[in-house]
């Protein structure tokens, strides 16, 4: 506690201005993120002078301060991406920077800070050949490699916006998030290794066709730049002129000193996309120095990321993690990336590759952590754990006896924390802190500077122990600067601040929590009808959507997607269809669904389960009964199960769900989700 840079930062505030927190520990975390939210301005400024960011402070600070869906922080300080992600190369030109594996290959890739700079000023270059500048959009379709952390530094540096989406999602997917932003350069893998069972690597996925196919799909594309993953020298003939190999490209390129250009500090970064729950994915579009400042909160004050630290964190390209993880880099860590099947050779893959390099701060899914080492019983025994200060975990609600289990058998005396925020901001509105004690099952509390609360659904202040929606109610860094395409900011408006009628408006975020007496917060899960499975956030409209491909005519007459958790509280999705003419629901009929989700939506949006049920639940005005299904699964009950109607047993249809998921929770189906 004493030596973390929460610590630090209480004293830096004290020397500086005089207040007092008192003592460390959970009141004094208490007193501190009350201040911050009171003193926003200030807050933010005295945590960009702390930070170690680099940037040429203006005179203003917070613009409509009280006003959170226009507010506008720093609008005439000059920040530079690039400068600040690689500022340690000054000092430790030959420590790691990345150090990443990909499971089933032989060696790990370690780039220092000198090589990562390297990279950096040689993609910029071949950028600038492309005629990439201010503004533009470059696409990148990319495995979870240092390729995709270089490439976001080189676009900035550019003065472009940079948008991923990984290789596990399908074509269809893909295209729907590109389509909408109209980027002018596509950068993608010729391939990636699609994770298959626990006791596999993987096999290597083509994915030439699938480029093709966005080329095909999204006409604002006038290049397109293939970087070989799966084969050293892949043939794109097929792709046309506008492709070419970024080995070939890049061949006469040499690395030079790069010319950061400080550019405004609400520059657009990066856009990032919504699972696509209620229609179009959303295009956020997260600005440079909101993203920095509000991950040196995160990494820094909440998370104890010190220089020369190591951080890993589960994630694909296609998850703000990605981007959150990259972040690390400002804060002069080292990042761990890893790709691939996270159960390969072993179920303790990752802890094995964590630990061999010396990791402060394991990040994972709660997924993993209840899914795969507590039932394959993993334990900490033989490994080098002495550098590992924390486990976090994101994704989902990681279960009481989760956190038991890792206390027991990983390390005792470990910090887990809990992270919970969303692509929408690009952060966390909850995680941990050093003051504050470790209690199994709850997050720690509030992130500084966020103005957290959780009211009922007719706009008050929720109970303690009692679950309502999560809201934040004064302007925060990283909040999106827009959705593209959003003339006047009427759909952001509608999607983030009407939930509730009031003045001034809120955040609504779209998350069931529960705030505990000492603080804490307990994640119940979605509010809404999105779908979480592993961290992946799945919209149930482009399921069904995927079940109208022609396979299915005269087959599937409807369908309906809910979650449901396991006994352990791990999360799962299931797939309920109705079958047409007395279709049987065999092994053939299953694959061929989850394979026709996993090309078009993404192989990490396959639900577990895949039902057949004799109807789905539907309201009087013809919808599907999600919601209602959910609950049902959990076995809560619903307001009038009558509304849905009785089966020809005369047993009230909604029963049938109840039954559904007391068998779920005993039995889910663990693990992997196979297609093809």
């Amino acid at each position: 506690m004493q030596e973390s840079r929460l610590a630090a930062f209480l004293n830096y505030i004290r020397e500086e201005t005089g207040i007092e927190f008192g003592e460390l520990g959970p009141d004094a975390y208490a007193k501190m993120h009350s201040w911050s939210v009171e003193n926003l301005e200030q807050f933010y400024s005295e945590v960009l002078n702390f930070s170690g960011l680099i940037y040429e402070q203006g005179q203003k600070g917070i613009e409509n301060i009280d006003d959170i869906l226009n507010a506008e922080f720093f609008p005439d300080t000059k920040i530079s991406f690039a400068e600040n992600m690689l500022k340690r190369v000054k000092s430790h030109p030959d420590d790691p920077a990345i150090i990443a594996r990909t499971a089933g290959r032989d060696e790990d890739r370690i780039l220092s800070w000198q090589d990562l700079y390297n990279e950096v000023s040689r993609w910029s270059q071949l950028l600038e050949k492309l005629d990439v500048g201010d503004g533009d959009r470059v696409a990148t379709y990319l495995p979870h490699g240092p390729e995709a952390y270089i490439l976001m530094m080189a676009v900035a540096n550019r003065g472009a916006i940079f948008s991923s989406v990984g290789t596990e999602m399908g074509a269809q997917a893909t295209a729907a998030r590109f389509a909408q932003i109209e980027p002018k350069v596509l950068i993608a893998a010729d391939g990636y290794m699609h994770m298959k069972a626990p006791d596999q690597p993987g096999k290597p996925e083509p994915r030439i066709d699938l480029i093709k196919e966005l080329l095909d799909a999204v006409p604002s594309f006038e290049h397109a730049v293939v970087v070989p993953n799966l084969e050293d020298t892949p043939d794109i003939s097929s792709l046309g002129k506008k492709a070419k190999l970024s080995t070939a490209l890049m061949a006469d390129i040499e690395a030079r000193e790069i010319a950061f250009i400080r550019r405004e500090f609400n520059q657009p970064l990066a856009i990032l996309f919504s699972s696509g729950s209620t229609g179009k994915p959303k295009c956020f579009v997260h600005g440079v120095g909101g993203t920095l400042l509000k991950h040196a909160v995160e990494h820094q004050l909440q998370g104890d990321v010190r220089a020369g630290d190591r951080v890993f964190f589960h994630s694909t390209t296609s998850w703000m993690m990605f981007n959150w993880l990259a972040s690390g880099l400002a804060n002069d860590a080292t990042i761990l990336l890893y790709d691939g099947n996270p159960a390969y050779p072993s179920m303790d893959a990752q802890l094995q590759f964590t630990t061999h390099y010396k990791c402060t701060h394991l990040g994972t899914a709660a997924a993993i952590i209840q899914d795969l080492w507590m039932r394959a019983g993993v334990k900490g025994e033989g490994f080098d754990l002495s550098d590992l200060r924390a486990i976090m975990y994101t994704g989902s609600v990681l279960s009481e006896a989760g956190y038991l289990y890792v206390n027991a058998h990983i390390k005792d005396n470990l910090s887990i924390e809990g992270v919970c925020g969303g692509t929408d901001f690009v952060g966390c509105y909850a995680m941990g802190n050093a003051f504050s004690p470790t209690i199994a099952g709850q997050l720690k509390g509030p992130v500084l500077g966020m103005d957290v609360d959780v009211w009922t659904d007719d706009g008050k202040p929720q109970k303690e122990g009692e679950t309502g929606e999560l809201v934040v109610k004064k302007p925060f860094a990283s909040r999106p600067i827009k959705f593209w395409n959003d003339p006047g900011k009427e759909r952001f408006r509608a999607e983030y601040f009407e939930y509730f009628d009031c003045d001034p408006p809120v955040w609504r975020h779209g998350d069931a929590v529960k705030k505990m007496p000492l603080g804490q917060l307990v994640i119940e899960g979605r509010s809404d009808t999105t779908l979480n499975q592993g961290g992946v956030r799945i919209g149930t409209q482009q399921l069904y959507d995927a079940l109208l491909h022609e396979d299915f005519d005269g087959v599937i007459e409807d369908s309906l997607a809910a979650s449901f958790k396991d006994a352990q509280s791990g999360d799962h999705t299931a797939l309920f269809v109705v079958l047409k003419d007395g279709r049987a629901l065999d092994d053939d009929l299953k694959k061929a669904i989850k394979t026709v989700i996993s090309d078009s939506v993404g192989r990490l949006s396959c639900p577990h389960e895949v039902i057949a049920v004799p109807y789905v639940l539907k309201t009087p005005n013809g919808k599907k009964a999600e919601k209602p299904t959910t609950k049902l699964l959990k076995g809560e009950d619903v307001k009038a199960p009558e509304t849905y109607g009785k089966a020809d047993s005369g047993e009230l249809k909604a029963e049938i769900y109840k039954g559904i998921g007391k068998k779920l929770k005993e039995n889910p189906a663990y693990g992997f989700v196979e297609a093809a």
